[in-house]
């Protein structure tokens, strides 16, 4: 938990047996960029552009960078995939004392393209008993929608 950017894309391939059981098998393994050195990795999403943006709870944060790979066609080279070295970290919004509330981001979403400059995310449940300052309360179970600048 305390150990940071330890995040990987996994790109998998569906085999099916004769007996028509499937498995998925890993095909390769990507490291998410430094600059997206989180302790938790909540969701990404990836633009037809190759635009992706990739959430932490624990951080709070997004970034957004480029997966470079497609061909002419359009379609994806898992060969080819990389990581762009150009990208942003944008903090989720804080209230007026500086604190997080959004603290529970479990998945995003590019919602304009070919832009690609706003984002939906969706937050869990804040978690019970304590575990979670009461500024998470506002934003759990929730659509959030931001443009980014």
């Amino acid at each position: 938990k305390d150990d940071t950017g330890n995040g990987r894309l996994v790109v998998m391939h569906k085999e099916t047996e004769l007996d028509g059981t499937c498995e998925w098998k890993t095909v390769r393994k990507i490291h998410i960029p430094k600059s997206a050195d989180f302790r938790d990795y909540s969701a990404m999403t990836i633009s037809a552009t190759g635009r992706v943006a990739i959430s932490s709870q624990e951080e709070s944060q997004l970034w957004v960078g480029q997966l470079l790979g497609q061909n002419e066609a359009g379609l994806w080279d898992v060969d080819a995939l990389e990581f762009k070295d150009k990208s942003k970290l944008y903090d989720f919004p804080k209230n007026d004392n500086c604190e997080t509330i959004f603290c529970n981001i479990e998945g995003v979403h590019w919602l304009n393209p070919p832009h690609n400059d706003m984002i939906m995310a969706v937050s869990d449940k804040m978690k019970s008993k304590g575990k979670q300052s009461f500024t998470c309360f506002e934003h759990d179970q929730s659509v959030h929608v931001f443009m980014l600048p």
